[in-house]
């Protein structure tokens, strides 16, 4: 007596060619956000990573990383440029409350002594708190930055500027844990990891998955057509 199962093994041939085809779509905008942000300091390049087939026929048969290698670093000669040398992110407050964590070093203060980034949001400290220099010194040049991420005013007495340490900038990781051990450069950003030759290398491959994938779903397009044609002459 033949066994009845629910299991089917008939796999649509259209949907393999649709799924392919979207798979090939979402890994070419992946490269071609990284090259769009090439230029952006601290930014950490997506690298695709296939999933399961079954994924695949569901249109989600990518998913993307992040690649947390460091970028090449370089001396701005700019007290308040900092760049991680190790993993991690800086934090800062945005005006909703929420912490936004990024990589890209390049502060400034306000008026008030308030460490920002470059869109006017709070740098936080090690205890999550917006980092407040007591006083503005003379030059930049007098805030040092220690690899640990202490801060530091050196004392000028013909201005009557005692030396003072500020506090630590908080860095953490991907998932907002504190990191103990850093190493912060002063005077120096983070160049993004991405390698362009890379990228228009990795292009390659998709766009003729794709191309592939294009054709068969014709043939199959085509041929579906036919059938249905004669199917109609028949009747």
């Amino acid at each position: 007596m033949p066994l009845r199962t629910g299991i089917t093994n008939y796999v649509d041939p259209l949907a393999i060619s649709v799924g392919g085809m979207n798979t090939q779509i979402k890994v070419i905008g992946i490269h071609a956000d990284n090259v769009a942000f090439a230029d952006v300091p601290g930014y950490q390049r997506r690298v695709p990573v296939s999933t399961t087939f079954i994924e695949t026929l569901a249109h989600r048969g990518v998913n993307e990383v992040v690649d947390t290698q460091v970028g090449r670093l370089f001396n701005t000669d700019q007290p308040l440029d900092l760049a991680l040398a190790t993993e991690g992110y800086f934090q800062l407050l945005q005006a909703d409350g929420r912490i936004h964590m990024t990589r890209d070093g390049r502060f400034k203060l306000d008026k008030d002594g308030y460490l920002l980034s470059q869109d006017n949001q709070n740098v936080l400290s090690a205890s999550g708190m917006p980092i407040q220099l007591p006083y503005i010194p003379d030059s930049l040049k007098r805030i040092r930055v220690e690899h640990d991420g202490t801060i530091r005013i050196e004392a000028n007495p013909s201005a009557n500027q005692p030396a003072v340490t500020v506090g630590k900038i908080g860095v953490a990781s991907e998932d907002g844990n504190r990191l103990a051990k850093v190493d912060i450069r002063q005077a120096h950003t983070e160049h993004s990891n991405v390698f362009l030759h890379e990228e228009y290398i990795a292009f390659a491959v998709p766009r003729r998955s794709f191309q592939a994938n294009r054709q068969i779903f014709l043939l199959q397009s085509q041929t579906l057509s036919k059938v249905i044609q004669e199917l109609g002459r028949t009747q």
